[in-house]
């Protein structure tokens, strides 16, 4: 058994080596002068000469996911879900800014305890996984913003979690509230909705409701204790949640695997998620795929500013992997994302564009972006469609050799799709 896993391991090994291979060899192989694609009216040519793109992809490529276990296939159902998910500036205008946002499942990567080295970015409490374990956890979506002030906290977060049926739900939900048993923990009323609410020091509280197959999960976090004040704001947590749930209807499980995982052909013209470990990348494959603009707002770092640059953009499909691409109404429309999606905030460096493409725009920012980590950020525009790419800064700050790489590359898929 051990010979046969190394032997595996070589192969594989191999594999990856023969792919990179093959992808600079036909990247060589086309040229510069070679590609197809040309700038369109209100678009500045590229340089291709200067566009590098070393070992990544010079083309669209058929988007391929491993789907080795059931949860890899239902994660199709969690994005689906996110467009269903309550945000919470919707809740309260002050609460934009990003903490976190994923789909779930019965990993332990979303259940751990505080103390655990390898579980502090996990969102729910250790004890919750066998109760999700146990009332088989199908899909699942969790955003979680604040209003960045340390002086007068706000913060929101919700999970919806779909179960089997509405009786695992119900488990589910009260196993989750009676799990949280802690001393001073006391309910917090909640007029005119079935939801169980609590509390220990009456300025942050959870609420736990069902809809159909669906658990509610909600908490919130006021800038004063006020069980009054805390009680109306879990409430109107559920209230935007269930609003939103009035148009999900649950994909009957055994169609959940043909469910298309690139149905416009948008991944294809989006960057892998890695090629090699220098390319770190926090958001990681489990989240890649397509989201609608109510699904994609989720992860954007802004919110408020997010939504209102995706209306005047006419955004209709994002997907999101390696980089993100968004499409939008028209060429016109497509900068005009851009500028807002790289509009430098206080502290926020411009940087020169990377060599050969004189319409990217990219900055530096000054705090990493929550979920990837990233830095560094590219948007580059083909067509209808606007790319951004991102870096996580080197030990010593900078950008990673392969940052530019990546921008060219990126630029080359959208321009050679056609």
């Amino acid at each position: 058994m051990r010979r046969i896993r190394e032997f595996r391991r070589w192969r594989a090994g191999l594999l990856v080596i023969v792919v990179l291979a093959s992808v600079v060899a036909f990247a060589v192989a086309l040229g510069p002068s070679t590609i197809p694609g040309h700038a369109m009216p209100g678009m500045t040519a590229p340089d291709w000469p200067k566009l590098v793109v070393g070992p990544y992809p010079s083309a669209p490529v058929d988007y391929d996911p491993n789907y080795g276990l059931p949860e890899d296939v239902y994660r199709i159902e969690s994005r689906r879900m996110f467009t269903y998910l309550a945000s919470p500036e919707e809740i309260d205008s002050d609460v934009t800014f990003l903490g976190g946002a994923r789909t779930l499942d019965t990993s332990e990567s979303n259940f751990a305890d505080p103390d655990d080295p390898l579980g502090t970015d996990a969102p729910f409490p250790k004890s919750w996984l066998p109760i999700v374990q146990q009332q088989r956890l199908i899909a699942g979506a969790y955003i979680w913003r604040n209003n960045n002030s340390v002086r007068a906290r706000k913060h929101i977060t919700l999970a919806l979690m779909r179960f089997p049926s509405e009786q695992a739900a119900r488990a589910a939900a009260d196993g989750f509230a009676d799990a949280l048993a802690a001393p001073g923990l006391h309910s917090i009323p909640i007029d005119g909705l079935d939801a169980r609410a609590s509390s220990v020091g009456d300025a942050r509280g959870q609420i736990f409701a069902v809809h159909g197959v669906y658990a509610i999960i909600g908490h919130a976090v006021i800038p004063q204790a006020d069980p009054a004040a805390l009680g109306q704001r879990l409430k109107a947590v559920l209230q935007a949640q269930l609003a939103k749930l009035a148009d999900l209807k649950p994909t009957p499980l055994e169609d959940i695997p043909d469910l298309a995982a690139d149905p416009a052909g948008l991944l294809r013209m989006t960057l892998p998620n890695k090629y090699d470990q220098a390319d770190r990348d926090d958001f990681g494959s489990s989240q890649g795929g397509i989201y609608s603009p109510a699904g994609a707002l989720h992860y954007e770092r802004d919110a408020v500013a997010a939504r209102t640059a995706y209306t005047a953009a006419g955004v209709d499909l994002v997907a999101r992997n390696g980089a993100i691409v968004y499409r939008t109404r028209d060429l016109a429309a497509a900068f005009g994302l851009q500028a807002a999606l790289t509009k430098p905030g206080r502290d926020d460096d411009v940087l020169p564009n990377p060599p050969g493409l004189p319409d990217a725009s990219c900055l530096k920012l000054d705090e990493p972006e929550p979920i990837r980590q990233v830095s560094y950020l590219c948007a580059v525009v083909y067509g209808r469609y606007v790319a951004v790419i991102g870096a996580v800064a080197q030990f010593s700050g900078g950008e990673p050799a392969s940052f530019a790489q990546r921008v060219a590359s990126q630029y080359s898929m959208l321009a050679r799709s056609g």
